[in-house]
This record gives structure tokens, C-alpha cells and sequence, in this order.
């Protein structure tokens, strides 16, 4: 889990991706290598503790951006993490704005 202010996005590499990507891709690539294929993948949630339009991570099957804080996230990050996708978005919906 990544809990930032947005701040960190720092363009690295040829790509012009930022930092947090490149490490975490490499991170993925590793982690996959050594468990032999027999793993689909870590999963990251990117929590912006003042969210802006940009994110270092882009929303994909192994990211999810959190743009709010409260002790609800905490449930719907559980639900991302435990590939509970009907859950996660149950979580979503029940919050009271």
C-alpha cells in the first residue's frame, strides 16, 4: 500500500513513467519470477491524501487510486487485495457521501 500526497510522481526512465511505476513493474516482474508463474501478481493501493487529477499509478487490474480518506477505505482496499471484485465494489457503493 502506497499513502502519499501526490507528491512523489517523479518522471523517470526513457517512457517518462514515473517512478512509482517503474519500481513497481520491476517489483511485479521479480515477484513472479520467483514463484514460478504459479502467482498471478502483488497488488498495489494508492492512497492520495490530497488527490489531484494525475496519479503516479494508473488504475489497472493489479492498482487501484484511492482519492479520499476515511476508515471505509480500509474495507474497500481489503476487499481489492482479497480479489473480491463484487465486494469491492459493494464497499464503493455503501459509502454515505
Amino acid at each position: 500500500m502506497l499513502v502519499g500526497d501526490n507528491e512523489s510522481g517523479i518522471i523517470a526512465g526513457r517512457q517518462g513513467s514515473a517512478a512509482v511505476m517503474t519500481e513497481w513493474n520491476a517489483f511485479v516482474r521479480n515477484q513472479v519470477r520467483l514463484r514460478e508463474g504459479e502467482f498471478a501478481g502483488p497488488k498495489l493501493a494508492c492512497i492520495d491524501l490530497q488527490p489531484y487529477t494525475t496519479t503516479q499509478a494508473p488504475d489497472r487490474s493489479d492498482i487501484v487510486n484511492v482519492g479520499v480518506f476515511s476508515d471505509a477505505v480500509f474495507g474497500g482496499v481489503a476487499s481489492f487485495f482479497g480479489n473480491e471484485p463484487a465486494r469491492f465494489a459493494s464497499e464503493v457503493e455503501a459509502i454515505v457521501l
